[in-house]
């Protein structure tokens, strides 16, 4: 018996990628790769807007409310800051009823909660308002 090993035989065609298919696949990863991180970005940006956005409205909410539990509303201009946020209250007299209620007048009042902020590189503000009625005693 006679035993030959088979003869290897030479195929033309290559198996595997070329060097050109490789750096145009590394690439076009690459690029997908870009846009991918671009979208990202500007979607933490966007996020970290509202939510400073959010920060203020409860901030001039809360404002909104401590204000408008005063038995008196003074007209006049307030400011004050909480944390980063800047805030200016303004209590505006609106008009006032005093014929009914003997020696108490009824009064009316708008009071306007601006909260200031500042956000890359641009000032940014939220106005809230509300109409208060308080009764007082007739001076």
């Amino acid at each position: 018996m006679n035993y030959r090993p088979k003869a290897r035989s030479h195929t033309s065609g290559a198996a595997g990628f070329s060097l050109l298919e490789v750096l145009v696949a590394t690439t076009l990863v690459g690029l997908m790769l870009v846009v991918l991180l671009q979208i990202l970005s500007s979607t933490f940006r966007v996020e970290a807007g509202i939510w400073k956005n959010n920060q203020a409205l409860l901030i001039a909410e809360k404002v909104l409310q401590k204000n408008c539990e005063l038995v008196s509303l003074e007209a006049g201009t307030y400011e004050g800051q909480e944390e980063e946020f800047v805030y200016r209250i303004r209590v505006t007299p609106q008009y006032e009823i005093g014929e009914t209620l003997g020696d108490l007048k009824i009064l009316c009042s708008l009071i306007q909660v601006t909260v200031f902020w500042q956000e890359r590189n641009s000032k940014k503000s939220l106005v809230l308002e509300t109409v208060r009625t308080a009764a007082q005693k007739k001076n």
